[in-house]
């Protein structure tokens, strides 16, 4: 697989070519024996934050350009929040409609 977004944040964090498609590549190594019990989706949309999902509840990893995700905030958000829960799973949504599935069969993701 490649991504135009990938290779972006590789030069955005100048961390060399390629270091994050083999970070996305270990993660989804890890997590492809959970595809039967969690649907997994891959995209290419540029990344403004990773949001993690869990029914009415969000954890939301706000990116910084420059950094590192390990490096900046996370939000842990209820659905009691409000405006800000409903705007983060409207943005979730968005993404999710367009991304693919991940296939099972594919081992490895190469770099762009």
């Amino acid at each position: 697989m490649h991504g135009r977004q990938l290779a972006a944040r590789d030069d955005e964090q100048a961390i060399g070519r390629g270091v994050v498609a083999g970070r996305v590549g270990a993660v989804l190594g890890a997590y492809r024996p959970l595809a039967d019990v969690a649907s997994i989706r891959l995209h290419d949309t540029p990344l403004y934050n990773s949001i993690y999902r869990f029914d009415d509840e969000l954890l939301v990893n706000v990116h910084v350009y420059g950094l590192l995700a390990a490096h900046t905030p996370t939000l842990h958000l209820r659905r009691v929040d409000g405006a800000y829960f409903h705007t983060y799973v409207e943005s979730f949504e968005r993404v999710w409609s367009s991304a693919r599935p991940l296939d099972t069969e594919q081992p490895t993701l190469e770099p762009a």
